[in-house]
């Protein structure tokens, strides 16, 4: 770190890493992916510019909860483009603190990014890292109180763009989920990896 310490990113930076996406995504479909997702959770690059305690950008992309959320929004539209948006996804983890993420007020940072998303019309679906019980006190005074953790908020702005869910899911929760309209999709991590077996077990 002392030796390559962390820069704010310039635009002309930023317009690079539009670049890198396009080339990564362009890259996977030939190698013969049926689509790419573009991760956006977990405190990685693109949360970082998610929230507001992180992003203390001035200008186009910091302050508001629509800019801090342009450059998810430039990359899954550039990306749409090269590959379609028909063969885009997008992971957000609205409850994660992982990597020291904070956000003043959550709920109007991730039901913006998920109104824009929605107006780009036509992405394979949204991809969401459920809340944990062991991060709960760190985000719930961002994310309002009384707030429910359903996916309602997101839908509205999501429209038809379907939702999946991971990171609560066992053999017992995951029946009725899709069916009751919870979610569109329940996903498998974490088991999957351990165990590549886990649908016959």
């Amino acid at each position: 770190m002392k030796d390559f310490p962390p820069i704010e990113l310039s635009e002309e930076h930023l317009k690079r890493t539009v670049g890198d996406f396009v080339a990564a995504a362009r890259n996977a479909m030939e190698a013969g992916f049926d689509g790419v997702e573009l991760h956006a959770g977990n405190g990685y690059l693109l949360e970082q510019f998610l929230g507001s305690g992180v992003n203390k950008r001035t200008g186009a992309y910091g302050g508001s909860a629509e800019n801090r959320c342009r450059i998810v929004v430039e990359i899954a539209e550039a990306v749409g483009m090269e590959v379609g948006i028909e063969n885009v996804g997008v992971r957000m983890s609205p409850w994660g603190v992982y990597n020291d993420i904070q956000d003043d007020d959550r709920f109007e940072t991730w039901s913006t990014l998920c109104g824009l998303l929605g107006k780009l019309g036509g992405l394979s679906y949204a991809h969401f890292v459920e809340a944990r019980e062991d991060e709960r006190t760190q985000w719930e005074k961002s994310w309002g109180v009384g707030r429910k953790l359903g996916f309602e908020w997101a839908r509205k702005g999501l429209g038809s763009i379907p939702v999946l869910s991971a990171g609560v899911w066992d053999g017992e929760s995951v029946w009725g989920a899709v069916e009751n309209g919870k979610v569109d999709a329940c996903v498998f991590a974490r088991w999957f990896v351990s165990n590549p077996d886990l649908v016959e077990k």
